[in-house]
């Protein structure tokens, strides 16, 4: 690595405090204005800062973000995840003696929970990492990996990082990386890389995500990428390019979906 490069600290507290603060506002917000901007809190009748509401998204006339709308599907392959990690707590966690099986079942809940949160955490602090080196803040292992990767495999690209967007069919998003050629890029963590095939990695909400993004900034022809980055080895990734077939499909999908959504609502947010 370069001396003339700023380096960040992966273990300092003080960068997952500062540049995941947004991530995490905006997992609870999820709506953006009529610019494009997000609009993930509103300060409530007691002058304190909230998140905001539907009723907030009624009267400022805001669009829901692109993963708020995919929230209305199952996750299997989460819900997976969260069985095993409560499993996990129950075979590792000692019961104690005067424990009621309802004691200890609430406290294995509340131990995978904590794991669940600790990945949360280390999943933001890994994107604020790539997301400072796109945005040309600095440079960390993460950054450096997926940055060779994406020169090989898209040499000659200007990249565009946390760009937001509002959709004239009435969403909004963040997206983590782009070009002006129209690569779509996505960034998510996981554990245990090695060895996996990225193909089994990807599920059609990833791909209607991208697929969503594209469309809401008026592109037709593109391309979307999924980028994994392993939680405990930075330096290993997994990277998917999605077949150009699967793009109409997941369009498609997304599209029915918002309309759910609107349903379901009872709110047509369309872009004034």
């Amino acid at each position: 690595m370069e001396k003339n490069k700023k380096t960040l600290d992966t273990s300092s507290q003080d960068v997952y405090n500062k540049l995941s603060a947004k991530k995490n506002t905006s997992e609870s917000g999820h709506w953006y204005t009529q610019e494009g901007e997000p609009m993930y809190t509103v300060i409530g009748a007691n002058g304190k800062e909230r998140n905001t509401t539907l009723r907030d998204a009624r009267k400022e006339q805001l669009v829901p973000s692109v993963t708020t709308v995919l929230s209305m599907i199952a996750k299997p392959q989460l819900e997976n995840w969260k069985i095993n990690q409560a499993l996990n707590s129950a075979l590792t966690l000692e019961k104690n003696d005067l424990e009621s099986i309802e004691e200890f079942a609430y406290r294995c809940k509340l131990d995978s929970k904590k794991l669940g949160q600790e990945a949360a955490k280390k999943g933001t602090e890994i994107h604020a990492l790539i997301e400072q080196g796109f945005l040309g803040e600095g440079t960390s292992e993460p950054y450096e990996v997926i940055k060779e990767f994406l020169d090989e495999k898209f040499p000659d690209e200007e990249w565009i990082a946390e760009a937001s967007f509002c959709a004239d069919l009435g969403y909004g998003g963040k997206i983590d990386l782009y070009s002006k050629s129209g690569i779509f890029v996505d960034f998510k963590t996981k554990d245990n890389l090695e060895g996996k095939d990225p193909a089994k990695l990807v599920y059609d909400e990833h791909g209607m995500q991208l697929s969503a993004y594209a469309q809401g900034c008026g592109f037709d022809d593109v391309q979307r990428v999924s980028i994994f980055v392993d939680r405990k080895d930075t330096s290993l990734i997994a990277c998917h390019v999605w077949d150009e077939d699967s793009q109409v499909k997941h369009t498609e999908m997304f599209n029915s979906i918002l309309t759910y959504w609107k349903l379901v609502k009872n709110y047509e947010p369309e872009k004034v």
